[in-house]
């Protein structure tokens, strides 16, 4: 999804016009200039104007958080709306993805991870058909790229002959007057003022960035005066830096001004800013200073200066804190500041310590935050990567026990590479006896079975399962057993059964609610596993009651899920669809992707077992499509018995079957569980040509097929068009399918368009 700019986009129509036609023609277009030229908002525009070139969507990357050249592909594929591949090189798992689809991906913001150049190519080199759009200050030079240099924008004409017209005319001096008159309504060029408002855009090149932080100064100065403050800028910043480019020299020149402009205290907090990744939450904000920088007016107001100066952004969020943020060339500005602030170090270690403190409460798997939790996590995953990033630096057992806190976040989003990388890269950093080596050995176990990488998860577990048996914890032996039996469960193996056996033993006997309620959901997995159903209700119930107690959402709604699966195999249908109408919301809610997978199975078989084939079957396409794109790979026990609740459906529509799963993989998540959940009957169904669809149907779908409107099918059979319309409507959804040519191919395929009879 393309980000919504907040002002309107100025000039440039035919610097767009060339680089559409570029990107047209290329797989890979790369939009190069300095910092400050417009790059990310030219891209936006360029892609936003026209969605008819890419019909299966425009995917905007951002990258200016990102500093390691490995979370590139991660963020590309998160970009996307792609799970970290679970079991799939993450590369395979994009160029899958993008290989049949005319899509656009915008990777803005590249030059520090220039690194990744590999990566690119390599998915170009995997695919044919998508393109990539890459915003940098340096280009890629890779041998698909076409380099499009973003020019700055026009100048107004010098000389005093210049008129009034031929200056608000010029694109750099319309940008100012836009700007301008949002800090200052009803700002224009008149006789008085248009010298110096081209003066401005002259000075500073047409640079897009350094001339709205300009503008946001005319409500409290004339434009002469700006100019005239410009002009002492760029005289102190030439005599500095006489080898810096003419527009990089104007943009530092301009944010120099602001922040000379700027109080003490806005000065500081500026450098402060400079820290965060991804986003700056006020309240995390105002604790940093409180710890490392003692400023001698209330945050709040300081970071107002900041805002009115353009320096610093809001970013509203509705229901949610105040947050804010920084452009990222501002950033640069900044970060260069800090280092001239006496103790900056505190800084970066009070950063580091907020952080480090958000997550302390965090539990580990099978148990993990609320939504409120798991969402405050995703927002502020680019500050807890600042923080693992310093405390790897300076503290790597500080590291590791926020990685620690940080798996279960891991685990349920998605993140199973990164996090496995991150632990995997401490471990090798801390002595064998750190008091976090365990949890981290643990953690990266999980993380490997979530990906279904069982060879890498058990060793690390059975190093665990030998620590905890020589130490006498029982506990923890609990806890690697049912780490274990989990991965040899999924994998197929029989001994996993035996293992979280035992850990319930164990748990039972420590008395450890959370570690009970894990042992108690898995045990009625394996249950379910030697078909024992009514064991694993029991065990299901007792898990779902002390989540409830313990507030334990995740092992909750998995748990949940599970006594469905049990109603249903018992025949208790009114009781799985009470449980489910609970459970599924409850793993979307959570944004449990691999839960999610295994709900809409368990929706489509409660679907097939009351009556409602053809929601069944549109149900199980939804989940083997949304399985697909986020790599979750179902238990193979619940693909089996998806199949065995699907046969007596895919009897009774016959042919149809396969329409019906086809047409069900283009639902949304939200739109499969409405659907999943609603209790209407179905129409009686039967097998043959034309199943299910009335004569009326029938009818106007062969008129379809021929290729005629909804108006002429409504002329020839004196209707309304709007009857029409619900009648082709209907049909579509009877048959499953989704547009007209699918219609009409499948009336083919059948017999039923004339002159096929």
């Amino acid at each position: 999804m393309l980000p919504r700019p907040s002002t309107s986009f100025v000039g440039r129509e035919g610097e767009l016009a060339r680089a559409r036609a570029l990107l047209l023609g290329t797989r890979l277009l790369t939009l190069t200039g300095p910092g400050g030229c417009g790059k990310t908002r030219m891209a936006i525009e360029l892609a936003g104007r026209s969605p008819e070139d890419f019909p299966d969507g425009v995917h905007f990357v951002s990258l200016a958080a990102v500093r390691d050249p490995a979370l590139v592909p991660v963020s590309t594929a998160r970009g996307i709306g792609l799970q970290d591949a679970r079991g799939t090189p993450l590369l395979e798992h994009l160029s899958g993805y993008l290989s049949e689809r005319d899509a656009l991906v915008i990777l803005d913001n590249m030059e520090q991870v220039l690194a990744a150049r590999g990566f690119v190519a390599d998915l170009l080199a995997a695919t044919t058909r998508p393109r990539i759009l890459v915003t940098s200050r340096s280009p890629l030079h890779l041998s698909w790229e076409q380099e499009f240099p973003v020019p700055a924008l026009g100048v107004p004409p010098g000389g005093p002959a210049a008129s009034t017209a031929s200056v608000a005319g010029c694109e750099s001096v319309r940008l100012f007057v836009a700007r301008a008159a949002a800090s200052a309504p009803g700002f224009t060029v008149t006789g008085e003022n248009a010298a110096a408002v081209a003066g401005i855009a002259e000075r500073l090149e047409g640079l897009p960035l350094a001339i709205e932080l300009a503008a946001a100064r005319v409500k409290v100065l004339e434009p002469a005066a700006i100019l005239a403050r410009l002009e002492d800028s760029l005289g102190l910043l030439v005599g500095g830096r006489r080898d810096a480019p003419d527009r990089h020299r104007a943009l530092r020149a301009t944010i120099l001004w602001s922040h000379e402009l700027l109080s003490e205290a806005a000065k500081a907090l500026l450098a402060v800013c400079s820290v965060f990744r991804g986003g700056i939450d006020l309240a995390v904000l105002e604790g940093v200073c409180r710890e490392a920088v003692h400023l001698p007016v209330p945050v709040l107001d300081a970071l107002t200066e900041l805002v009115d100066h353009s320096l610093v952004r809001a970013d509203p969020v509705l229901g949610a804190a105040p947050r804010f943020a920084m452009l990222e060339t501002v950033r640069e500005f900044a970060a260069e500041q800090l280092v001239a602030l006496p103790g900056h170090e505190r800084v970066r270690a009070a950063h580091a310590a907020a952080f480090r403190a958000l997550a302390e409460g965090l539990a580990r798997p099978p148990a993990g935050p609320d939504r409120v939790g798991l969402d405050l996590v995703e927002r502020e995953h680019d500050n807890f990567r600042a923080a693992l990033d310093h405390y790897g630096e300076t503290e790597p057992g500080t590291a590791l026990r926020l990685a620690n806190r940080l798996t279960a976040f891991w685990s349920i989003r998605g993140h199973f590479s990164e996090g496995r990388r991150r632990l995997g890269e401490l471990l090798a950093r801390v002595p064998d006896d750190d008091p976090e080596r365990v949890d981290a050995l643990n953690g990266a176990a999980w993380l490997a079975t979530d990906q279904g990488d069982g060879a890498a998860a058990v060793p690390l577990l059975d190093e665990t399962l030998a620590r905890a048996r020589a130490a006498g914890d029982r506990a923890g032996e609990a806890t690697v057993l049912y780490y274990r039996g989990r991965a040899s469960a999924i994998a197929g193996d029989p001994a996993g059964r035996a293992d979280i056996e035992r850990a319930l033993e164990l748990q039972l006997e420590t008395g450890d609610d959370a570690g009970i309620a894990a042992a108690l959901w898995l045990g009625g997995a394996v249950a379910i596993l030697g078909e024992d159903h009514r064991l694993a209700r029991e065990r299901l119930e007792r898990c779902v009651a002390l989540c409830e107690a313990r507030g334990l959402p995740a092992i909750e709604a998995r748990a949940r899920q599970l006594h469905a699966m049990a109603d249903l195999e018992l025949g208790d249908l009114a009781r799985a669809r009470a449980v489910l109408t609970r459970a599924v919301p409850a793993v979307v809610d959570l944004g449990d992707r691999f839960a999610i997978a295994v709900g809409l199975s368990l929706l489509a078989g409660l679907a097939a077992r009351t009556g409602r084939p053809r929601v069944a079957l549109r149900l199980a396409g939804a989940a083997a499509a949304y399985e697909e794109v986020n790599q979750t790979h179902r238990p193979q026990n619940v693909r089996a018995r998806l199949d065995a609740w699907l046969e007596p459906a895919r009897a009774t529509v016959g042919a149809a079957a396969a329409k019906l799963v086809e047409g069900g993989r283009g639902m949304t998540v939200d739109q499969a569980v409405a659907l999943g959940l609603a209790d209407a009957p179905e129409d009686p169904w039967r097998a043959g040509p034309g199943a299910g669809l009335t004569r009326r149907e029938r009818e106007i779908a062969a008129l379809v097929a021929t290729g005629m409107t909804n108006r002429e099918i409504a002329g020839r059979l004196q209707l309304s068009v709007r009857t029409v319309e619900v009648h082709v409507d209907h049909a579509l959804t009877k048959v499953g399918l989704r547009t007209r040519t699918q219609l009409a191919a499948w009336l083919h395929q059948d017999g039923l368009a004339p002159g096929d009879t």
